[in-house]
């Protein structure tokens, strides 16, 4: 979605952006909980949280450890009775939380005008600001579309979790997988090529019409 270079799903992923504020500290928390317990998973993880954003020149971090923290609260409450709309099922629950905890998140960040999408994709591939259309109208709404796709899809899947839960409860946790790995997996390369197809369908609009603006 570049001027010059296409940007690419695999560019991203093995950037030490997705290593650092993705791979890692999934990896941090699940390993703590299995070894330590759902608390100190949190906490640990919340220290490698602040010691990145510490460390770090760049910003954005936070949003990404935000979304593991919250999910990891909402489990961590569940593991001690709390329960939440009525939901008995970890999966089911977890799932739910997971999606609220997008939700949350990139409304917050979005509203702020800060998408997460954004901060994650020019982070990890700084050609970005290079393009022309960087810092107009046009290139943060394109964003915006992206971030209010994600929490749509996120809030979908939670109502649709909870659908299967209470109707065909047998079925649960399969729709509780294709809404995790999978689910993201999609996002991420809808992240990737929706601004590519918005920039260039608007580029090619305005050139029909001779309008050179930006």
């Amino acid at each position: 979605m570049s001027d010059k270079k296409s940007m690419g799903i695999s560019s991203y992923l093995l950037s030490r952006e997705a290593r650092m504020t993705i791979i890692i500290p999934i990896l941090i928390y699940n390993i703590a909980f299995w070894v330590l317990g759902a608390g100190l998973a949190l906490i640990i993880t919340a220290c490698y949280s602040a010691a990145l954003e510490m460390f770090s020149r760049r910003t954005g971090s936070l949003a990404i450890i935000a979304l593991i923290l919250t999910s990891g609260c909402v489990h961590y409450l569940y593991l001690h009775g709390y329960r939440f709309l009525g939901i008995g099922e970890e999966s089911v629950l977890l799932s739910v939380g997971g999606s609220l905890s997008v939700i949350l998140v990139f409304g917050f960040y979005s509203f702020i005008g800060r998408p997460v999408v954004r901060t994650q994709a020019e982070n990890a591939l700084p050609r970005l600001t290079q393009m022309s259309v960087y810092g107009t109208p046009k290139y943060a709404r394109v964003w915006q579309e992206v971030s209010l796709a994600w929490m749509f899809a996120y809030a979908v899947k939670a109502l649709l979790v909870v659908m299967f839960a209470s109707d065909l409860p047998n079925y649960a946790d399969y729709f509780v997988f294709v809404g995790a790995w999978p689910l993201t997996i999609a996002m991420i390369c809808f992240s990737f090529y929706w601004p590519s197809f918005r920039l260039a369908s608007e580029k090619s609009i305005k050139s029909s019409t001779g309008d050179s603006s930006p």
